[in-house]
């Protein structure tokens, strides 16, 4: 039924100890913030410590991105694990003992950002060592379909744990979940890993492979602008959830936060139906290229809708089609990347291509002061809506981007290199 036995069942252990890592950190995240608003009263303390774990969560993407291309993945994912687990532990104790210092609680979120930075990157580049080609649009679907289901469960999950039983017993779980991780990762052999001399860069240091996965990114031009077409959703999708949503909710149409609930739910079930079943469905009817472009028009339609309408039944069904976009652009171009990238290079491109896609949410925060004084909450959600629905056809002028599309799984092991040798030359 779940599509799940075609897989290798050591990468299904990966990829469910990711969704511990997921549930557990919902719970850390929304514990934290009650416990900081709890003890300091004031919301620009624990903004400040928000901003700068998710500014060192970003960061570590790209700066210690390499560390999965030259050393052995399952060791890295092991000592993020044990490092979570350290970090997790001491939550419980500062929540138990009721020890609450701005600064340990803020530097735990650090050590627990760079950490989330450092595997993000491996959930896709660990992939290929389990999966052969033709499996890995379907583990791509697997990874996205777990991730969203701890999405949602989630927050349900901590607001339910802190409003029955405080900070504390949320934080317990957090700890429970990163060991259940760890014990998964543990079980998986390092010897699986293992590369050939040539595959690596042992010589290379850190900051010179750092360079090369941002030369990587900027010479193979279908990932460079895919990364600042990714960039401009970034910079309206984030904040559209983050800042124009609960405006739009309290301010303009003066419903309840129960509705603002029920808009995220339904685009977290739309991720979670585009992840498991309709992505799969058409990229095996339609190109990959036209999957791409629909899900841009889906999520670009959902924005503009919600910023023009108000229709209870509409909007939530805009809300769940939005979702489904975000998994027909993410997964196709994902599979790809993967298969395309050179085995080397696979970690720092991935990581590289998630800073630069990423770099552009604060940005966009930012932004949106100016934006709303000039045109309106409304105005500004449907205008970005307009931006993305735009992009939908502005993906065909992306260099080489029908090509790769097009072309099948088993024929795009390592791609890139034969178009853009340059781009991978050491």
């Amino acid at each position: 039924m779940w599509g799940l036995p075609a897989l290798d069942r050591r990468l299904l252990k990966i990829q469910f100890s990711f969704l511990l890592v997921v549930l557990g950190g919902r719970c850390n995240q929304l514990a934290v913030a009650w416990w900081a608003l709890q003890e300091t009263g004031s919301a620009v303390a624990f903004a400040n410590m928000i901003a700068c774990s998710i500014a060192a969560e970003v960061l570590a993407r790209p700066l210690l991105g390499w560390l999965g291309d030259k050393y052995n993945k399952i060791l890295i994912l092991r000592l993020a694990s044990l490092t979570s687990v350290l970090t997790a532990l001491w939550m419980v104790f500062l929540s138990a003992t009721q020890l609450f210092n701005p600064w340990s609680v803020g530097a735990l979120m650090l050590v627990s950002s760079a950490v989330a930075g450092v595997r993000d990157p491996l959930q896709s580049s660990i992939i290929p060592l389990f999966a052969r080609d033709d499996q890995v649009s379907l583990a791509m679907r697997t990874k996205s379909m777990l991730s969203s289901i701890s999405n949602l469960l989630g927050p349900v999950m901590a607001s339910a744990l802190i409003f029955s039983f405080g900070t504390t017993l949320a934080f317990t779980v957090d700890f429970f979940a990163m060991l259940g991780a760890a014990v998964l990762i543990t079980s998986i052999p390092l010897r699986l890993d293992a590369s050939a001399p040539d595959e690596q860069s042992p010589a290379a240091s850190g900051w010179r492979m750092i360079y090369s996965g941002f030369k990587a990114v900027y010479q193979v031009k279908v990932e460079f602008y895919l990364a600042l077409v990714a960039m401009l959703i970034n910079f309206a999708l984030f904040p559209f959830f983050t800042i124009l949503l609960p405006l739009y909710v309290k301010t303009v149409i003066h419903f309840p936060i129960t509705y603002l609930g029920l808009l995220d739910a339904c685009f977290g079930l739309g991720i979670l139906a585009g992840s498991y079943k309709i992505t799969g469905w058409l990229t095996y009817r339609v190109s990959r290229d036209l999957c791409v472009a629909a899900g841009f028009a889906l999520l670009g339609g959902n924005m503009w809708l919600a910023g023009t309408l108000s229709s209870i039944v509409v909007v939530p069904l805009a809300f769940f089609c939005g979702g489904v976009g975000l998994m027909l652009i993410n997964i196709p171009t994902s599979a790809v990347r993967l298969l395309a990238t050179p085995k080397q290079h696979r970690n720092r491109m991935f990581a590289t291509v998630s800073f630069l896609s990423a770099a552009a949410s604060p940005l966009g925060s930012f932004a949106m002061n100016g934006l709303i004084a000039y045109l309106g909450v409304a105005l500004t959600i449907a205008s970005l809506g307009a931006m993305v629905l735009g992009l939908s056809l502005l993906v065909f002028l992306i260099p080489d981007f029908r090509t790769f599309m097009r072309t099948p799984d088993t024929q795009l092991n390592s791609a890139y290199l034969d178009k853009y040798p340059g781009a991978f030359a050491r």
